[in-house]
């Protein structure tokens, strides 16, 4: 028994003793830590699954997971990217639409580092896998035409090509090992998934002409200009909002578009505790370890703190105003007790005259 065997049959009393489903069996299984790429067949029945919401949520857990791990275990990170392309193209729009919301996670690939014993700079391939998915979400229009030709991607899988996936890549020594002759059949799909890709790219590339460049480059200055502007609202909204509470806080948070650590899972709900690819965050403070936790926003925390502030500060005031009061109230009540006092101060003065001159009528 090989060393990979042993570490599938590993993987499996692991699948069962975690009570992972079916579905999360097989994106595990898709990206292990064996050195060659994941089976198109695998991919395929992966890929269909998230056509279905509670599987996609499922594969999306597991992918997540994958994502955030890093060293001697780039291969997870490196296939969950792979997997994730192939979704992108074959999978179901919700794979699309939460790819596209949470795609800061790739992004941070993209600085991705890793050494193997050899020197080998192997966190290369990770980078540029996650520069590829990157770019074709930044791409609307290349993207509905790749996934409008799945079709004719899945007419090939029946195929073969001579240029396929470089399993190279996940060997450390360059060289692939040999592998089970059931493997050979899920090559050859693998091989027909990236040449159908491969042709899809090359096809678009031939349709482009300078007017379509010229278009594509005022559509991205178009999108830049509206990014700077929706950060120049949020500032101005922030400014106001601390205008608003009454300068209680001097120091204004600083928008920031990708809020740290958000879980891939959680579509609704964002701290960089750890981000997984629905936009959750784990308790954890390194990016790429795969915990799932609930969306948090700084920026909701520091305007919850300074409205406490102000209700504190509010009911202070009403304190001084109810002691200024009562103050008041005394002092008005001893102003009357001072007029009552000269009054009959008053009176007594005017009854004592009033007697002095009866005394002297009565004395003529």
């Amino acid at each position: 028994m090989s060393v990979y065997t042993a570490k599938g049959a590993l993987r499996s009393v692991k699948n069962y003793a975690k009570g992972y489903t079916d579905v999360q069996a097989k994106v595990r299984e898709a990206t292990s830590n064996d050195p060659w790429g994941p089976s198109g067949t695998l991919m395929n029945e992966i890929a269909q699954a998230t056509y279905n919401q509670h599987d996609f949520m499922e594969i999306m857990e597991m992918v997540d997971k994958r994502l955030n791990d890093k060293g001697k275990n780039w291969r997870h990170v490196f296939k969950a990217l792979t997997l994730l392309d192939y979704c992108l193209h074959m999978g179901s729009d919700n794979v699309v639409v939460y790819v596209k919301e949470n795609q800061y996670i790739v992004k941070t690939l993209k600085e991705f580092q890793h050494v193997d014993e050899t020197g080998k700079d192997v966190g290369a391939n990770v980078r540029q896998k996650a520069k590829d998915i990157t770019n074709l979400l930044s791409d609307d229009a290349r993207l509905k035409e790749e996934r409008r030709q799945r079709s004719a991607m899945q007419s090939r899988l029946a195929s073969s090509s001579t240029r396929g996936f470089d399993e190279s890549i996940l060997w450390e020594g360059g060289v692939p090992p040999n592998r089970e002759v059931g493997h050979d059949d899920d090559r050859e799909l693998q091989r027909a998934i990236e040449e159908s890709k491969r042709s899809a790219r090359d096809d678009e590339m031939k349709r482009h002409n300078p007017d379509t460049d010229l278009e594509r480059a005022l559509e991205e200055s178009k999108r830049e200009a509206r990014e700077k502007e929706k950060l120049k609202q949020e500032r101005e909204r922030q400014q106001n909002d601390a205008d608003l509470l009454g300068g209680l806080d001097t120091a204004p948070s600083t928008f920031n578009p990708f809020p740290a650590q958000q879980d891939f899972l959680n579509p609704f709900p964002q701290q960089q505790l750890q981000y997984d690819f629905f936009g959750n965050s784990s308790p954890n403070a390194q990016y790429q370890q795969a915990q799932l936790t609930g969306f948090s926003n700084p920026y909701q925390q520091q305007l919850l703190i300074q409205q406490q502030a102000l209700v504190e500060e509010q009911q202070r005031q009403q304190q001084q105003q109810q002691q200024q009061l009562l103050l008041q109230q005394q002092a008005e009540e001893q102003q009357r007790q001072q007029q009552q006092q000269l009054l009959l101060q008053q009176q007594a003065l005017a009854e004592e005259q009033q007697r002095q001159l009866l005394q002297q009528q009565q004395a003529l």
